[in-house]
């Protein structure tokens, strides 16, 4: 199997496990007697950690290698994954989401090193089908989780069901793909500090994703609310608004590559924003279920390959690519938390429609640092081919 099969096929099998614990959430809350409010402190141990954890992950990276660093982080991401279902109180849950989203994060900012090492390797585009595979493999891992509830299978018995068998295959994935010496800085250039004001060219490609993060956070978060709300959608029916979401989404992002190719990554990042802003702008005035699908389809699209393309972009800048990444990533995770609280903190006195309005700005924003990823568009000419899934 080539590299390029490999790092897709340890993209699906990321967030298998993760996604069949999100399937069954409910049922964990339930069997505590959790609030609402006791769950989401709960959830946040794995945000958090996330947090703590990225300012650091850079350096780690470097010092042992993607390579050595996704294999035992996934492994033990795995592990700990089998574990909430024997939570016995808010403390415990929190800290088993805490250390999973710990080693998460490390094997996350690794795959995504190596997607752009064997990108630029390999000459063929590959980021954005890459996440592709993430999203059909969330997709996947949520349906199998679902699948083994109606079958009967408590919380435990169907994390650990799919822990057995994702991780062999993640590990002997991870094995077969070549042992890379420690990174070195482009251009001979440091890795930036977390803790300083990173230099121009990744300072604007993080600002870029920000726009994305916070939608992207609103959608999973809001998408619903606005359905119940604005247009009077029956309950039955609020998870397909997220659900075509999702859907453009991982299609966005399995044309990405090619559209990549023909029209390069700041032509196509201008497109594509623009078909985001302009679902948003759809928001704004939705009155029934079908004008919301097309506005939440519209935005799914428009932001499916913004990471993608941020990641490429940022691994061409001076620094370490795992330096980069990291604090990509960390921006990243900071303007899908706190966007959806700016959001509803604004719905809470102006309603959801005008809550969501946010999106726009922010979007805005997106469109008018576009230039920022060129760098990325260094390696178009280096690799040549879209990937084939």
């Amino acid at each position: 199997m080539t590299q390029v099969r490999l790092i897709m096929l340890i993209f699906f099998l990321d967030p298998l496990v993760f996604g069949n614990w999100l399937s069954r959430i409910p049922e964990v809350q339930a069997g505590l007697g959790l609030s609402p409010a006791e769950l989401a402190l709960a959830l946040l141990g794995m945000p958090v950690s996330n947090l703590l954890i990225l300012p650091f992950a850079g350096r780690i990276c470097d010092a042992v290698g993607a390579r050595n660093l996704l294999i035992y982080t996934f492994a033990g991401m795995l592990l700990i994954l089998s574990l909430p279902g024997l939570a016995f109180d808010i403390p415990s849950l929190f800290l088993i989401l805490f250390f999973c989203g710990a080693l998460l994060a490390l094997a996350e900012l690794a795959m995504n090193v190596e997607a752009a090492r064997i990108e630029k390797e390999a000459g063929r585009l590959i980021m954005s089908t890459c996440h592709g595979c993430w999203s059909v493999g969330i997709g996947v891992g949520s349906f199998l989780g679902a699948t083994l509830a109606t079958l009967g299978l408590t919380v435990t018995e169907a994390l650990v069901l799919s822990v057995v068998v994702v991780l062999p295959v993640a590990v002997w994935a991870g094995l077969r793909l070549p042992v890379v010496g420690p990174a070195k800085a482009a251009h001979d250039t440091p890795s930036p500090s977390f803790f300083a004001i990173p230099p121009k060219g990744l300072l604007l490609v993080c600002l870029f994703s920000v726009g994305f993060a916070v939608t992207e956070g609103a959608m999973g978060d809001w998408s619903g609310i606005f359905l119940r709300d604005e247009t009077g959608t029956p309950t039955a029916m609020l998870g397909y608004g997220y659900a075509t979401f999702a859907a453009l989404l991982s299609a966005g992002r399995f044309m990405g590559d090619t559209l990549r190719k023909r029209l390069g990554m700041v032509v196509l990042g201008r497109l594509f924003v623009s078909i985001a802003l302009g679902g948003a702008l759809v928001i704004s005035v939705a009155t029934d279920f079908w004008m919301g699908a097309v506005a939440f389809g519209m935005i799914g699209l428009g932001i499916s390959v913004a990471f993608p393309m941020a990641v490429t972009a940022v691994t061409a800048i001076p620094g370490t690519p795992a330096g980069n990444v990291a604090i990509l990533s960390a921006i990243y995770v900071l303007g899908f938390l706190a966007g959806p609280l700016v959001i509803g903190g604004l719905a809470e006195f102006l309603g959801i429609r005008a809550g969501l309005m946010f999106l726009i700005p922010v979007l805005l924003l997106s469109l008018l640092l576009t230039g920022s990823l060129r760098p990325g568009d260094r390696n178009v000419a280096a690799a040549a081919e879209p990937a084939k899934a």
